[in-house]
């Protein structure tokens, strides 16, 4: 999460300029087409939008306010630029045993512990310190690749597993141990204002929050949500559609937007909490799963881990599927099974897709 909340047209604008889709990762397939209205607002420092379709287009507006409300209320709560969070008082108390917390910072804090533990590793909410020695989120870009022993001093304050939960309370292990939940925060918004816009009648709808995005029901009666994958290798291009149904989330981690370059080299933001080191390797990796908060910190997690180890770890999501982009000159696309039945690639791309068995 970024330190304000831009105003959504203020996004809207930086996004034209860059280049990028308007979600971010997405493109809704038909959705300014008849029979679905939508509406987007700026929250968590990103661009969020609620679409109704299939008869409940007027309630879009209803349904947009409750998602709004939710997600201010979220960020509140889990924000680690706000000094006054749930989240920014727990990692001020690092070390200092347990304490009570709220709702939603007790359960995306129980999440990240299982996310961790699934992914081995790759994803850790506590990997801020390296991330931001390496120029990230706020931190001095160095002057040169950061060396095994800088790295070891920063790697000593990560790890998830220095979160601990016991009796409803929390707490951090180490002095000086951070949590960032950015990894699962957005997913786990979305996945709260779906429940609560289902519990207010809602039946077809979609909730995005910078392109963490859940689907209910359909646009219209003849056909389901279709969600364009960018193409992390050609701005402004897409690698082909998912049609998702019921209930199912999608999110992406990509390595085409936040980098550093250091002594003429490209560096992505995403950091290995193994190494220390940003992953080379991936361009982009798309999950599909029955949760946002799944899809987002998957999407994380695999991303780190690659094609290989990242299906040994799907066979603990079976409900979850994957399409991995490698960052080398011929685009292949890499599908798992799961993602072969929802997915349609781009025609001019046919050739470029290879099953993960």
């Amino acid at each position: 999460m970024r330190k304000e909340s831009m105003p959504w047209r203020s996004l809207l604008a930086a996004a034209a300029v860059a280049g990028v889709l308007l979600m971010a990762v997405f493109r809704v397939g038909g959705c300014r087409r008849r029979g679905v209205k939508e509406e987007n607002f700026g929250v968590m420092g990103t661009l969020a939008s609620v679409a109704a379709g299939a008869g409940e287009q007027e309630r879009c507006s209803e349904y947009a306010g409750m998602a709004l409300a939710r997600m201010r209320e979220i960020e509140s709560a889990l924000s680690i630029y706000s000094p006054t969070s749930d989240l920014s008082r727990f990692n001020a108390a690092a070390g200092k045993g347990l304490m009570p917390v709220g709702n939603h910072l007790r359960m995306t804090l129980g999440l990240s512990l299982v996310y961790g533990a699934l992914t081995q590793g790759a994803f850790d909410v506590t990997v801020g310190p390296v991330v931001h020695a390496w120029g990230f989120s706020g931190g001095r870009k160095p002057a040169a690749p950061l060396d095994e022993a800088t790295l070891e001093a920063r790697r000593a304050l990560v790890g998830y597993t220095n979160i601990v939960m016991a009796e409803g309370q929390c707490g951090l292990a180490r002095s000086g141990v951070v949590v960032d939940l950015g990894g699962v925060a957005k997913g786990y918004a979305v996945d709260v204002c779906c429940r609560e816009l289902k519990a207010a009648g809602a039946r077809n709808f979609m909730v995005n929050l910078g392109g963490n995005m859940r689907c209910h029901g359909r646009p219209e009666p003849d056909r389901p949500w279709r969600i364009g994958v960018r193409d992390p290798l050609r701005p402004g291009g897409t690698v082909g559609r998912l049609d998702l149904g019921e209930g199912m989330a999608v999110a992406t981690s990509g390595n085409y937007e936040r980098f550093v370059e250091i002594e003429g080299k490209r560096y992505a933001h995403i950091i290995d909490p193994r190494t220390g080191r940003p992953v080379s390797g991936m361009a982009g990796v798309t999950v599909v799963a029955p949760s946002a908060v799944t899809a987002d910190a998957l999407s994380t997690g695999l991303f780190v881990l690659g094609p290989e180890e990242g299906m040994r770890v799907l066979m603990f999501f079976t409900n979850c599927a994957a399409l991995f982009v490698p960052d080398k000159p011929e685009m292949e696309i890499l599908l798992t099974p799961g993602m072969e039945k929802i997915f349609q690639v781009e025609s001019a791309l046919a050739g470029r897709v290879k099953r993960l068995r």
